[in-house]
């Protein structure tokens, strides 16, 4: 492989995942990884506030599926990994908060008798005694999460909890969600002879309660992309957008701002509009699929308050608020009860989000709307009235991919298509598998063995 040249177009983690491995299976490999940005990282950013490292968008990653985790581990981040503080947290419903019903899996109550008087209608409290069979067969193939929900437990668990929760993941409509991406394991548990609800509980009777859900690192998801780059060296060019993918009878001919590069194989580890824009002249149909992927835009902020002005509960991680809930925000994370690292210091953290599939009010606001709109919303949810004794806006427009049922057919019509008409090229990032870390990280980490292969 000292011969052959793959270049990585992205910095994401995506793209840094997707090298690790190259360089980790492929050592002699020539690579490089092209970063349109400032810095690496994409969507994980990390930085100082209120005299802590507070994340910018995702704070931590899902352990329940292992690609994050065995990355930390292989890079030795392991040891350093801590798990939420508080593992509780309340939906924003009739005006208070109400306490998300433990246990549960993804929202879905496990046991009714967890579940507060007067959160569900007594109908559908009954229906969640039962087994949680489907009204009707479910079709087969890719279905929506609403149609599996709905069907199985009923409107209103889907309405109150599931559709705030899974809607939150992605800032999109559980409704119109690919349940075999945001859910498998639903469509899964959907499709048992035994019923949803009992195969669910079945699952959940052989895991560790004391087992993290999630996991994080006191210094910032900011440290994984930092550990990941640090690896690269001069093989990771910042300031260097690609402009254009064209192919030679050399190889691959990947356009720059500084110049033409000649690889072997590439790595489009970019938003799916973007890789659509490169690969229009080399593979069309590819290419229209990949501009079809619909994505939402969204805004965090993190507010700090004295603690004389603002008290929430430390043993719970913050609440979610439901799209009729007639609020601005669709979350809010009480930060230094989440994590022991944030809640050190002399003020109260908070980080806020806003923003869904259909609600572009925050991207037509300036900073200082969003900090009011916010803030008055933090007013009725939490009853504080003094203002904040600091706030960051974070923007990530066109951040967070929406699947729709039949997803992954697609993907792999893309990749079809390309290992065809484009061998050599691949495309990965969270329009794939999802949005979380784990997810982006299983892409990269798929890439990698499909362009190593290639080349």
């Amino acid at each position: 492989m000292a011969d052959r040249r793959i270049i990585v177009v992205g910095a994401g983690i995506t793209g840094l995942t997707t090298a690790h491995r190259l360089l980790t299976d492929l050592p002699d490999v020539d690579l490089v990884v092209l970063e349109a940005g400032a810095s690496p990282g994409g969507l994980i950013r990390t930085s100082p506030f209120a005299g802590l490292p507070v994340d910018e968008a995702a704070d931590s990653f899902l352990v329940r599926v292992p690609w994050a985790l065995d990355l930390c581990t292989e890079l030795g981040l392991d040891d350093e990994l801590v798990a939420p503080h508080a593992r509780t947290a309340t939906v924003w419903l009739d005006g208070t908060h109400r306490p998300l019903p433990s246990p549960n899996v993804l929202g879905i109550p496990l046991d009714p008798n967890s579940v507060e008087e007067g959160l569900l209608p007594p109908e559908d409290l009954e229906r969640l005694t039962g087994a949680g069979l489907p009204d009707a067969p479910l079709p087969d193939g890719d279905l929506t999460v609403g149609q599996v929900v709905r069907s199985c437990v009923g409107d209103a668990v889907f309405e109150r909890l599931i559709d705030v929760l899974l809607g939150g993941v992605n800032a999109g409509r559980a409704d119109d969600m690919s349940c075999g991406v945001m859910a498998p394991q639903l469509l899964a548990a959907a499709r048992s002879p035994e019923g949803l609800l009992t195969a669910l509980r079945s699952i959940h009777a052989q895991a560790d309660p004391a087992a993290p859900v999630f996991n994080a690192h006191p210094s910032g998801m900011g440290h994984l992309v930092d550990t990941l780059a640090g690896r690269l060296g001069n093989r990771l060019r910042l300031r260097s957008r690609v402009t254009g993918l064209g192919r030679s009878d050399a190889g691959w001919l990947v356009g720059t701002t500084g110049g033409v590069e000649l690889a072997d194989a590439v790595v489009l580890a970019v938003p799916a509009f973007v890789a659509a824009d490169l690969l229009t002249p080399v593979q069309a149909e590819a290419a229209d699929h990949l501009a079809r992927v619909p994505y939402a835009s969204v805004s965090l902020a993190a507010f700090a308050y004295r603690h004389h002005d603002l008290e929430v509960p430390g043993d719970q991680s913050g609440f979610l608020v439901p799209r009729d809930a007639g609020l601005f925000m669709t979350a809010c994370s009480y930060a230094g009860s989440k994590w022991a690292h944030l809640g050190t210091g002399d003020r109260v953290l908070l980080r806020v989000s806003a923003g869904r599939f259909d609600d572009l009010r925050h991207a037509e606001m300036d900073d200082g709307a969003l900090e009011r709109a916010l803030a008055d919303d933090l007013a009725e949810t939490l009853g504080v009235e003094a203002p904040p004794d600091a706030v960051r806006v974070s923007r990530w427009p066109r951040s967070l991919p929406q699947f729709a049922p039949g997803h992954a057919d697609r993907m792999a019509a893309i990749d079809d298509r390309l290992a065809a008409a484009a061998p050599g090229i691949t495309v990965a990032g969270a329009f794939r598998h999802g949005v979380g870390i784990p997810a982006c990280i299983r892409s990269g980490n798929e890439a990698a063995a499909a362009v190593g292969h290639t080349a």
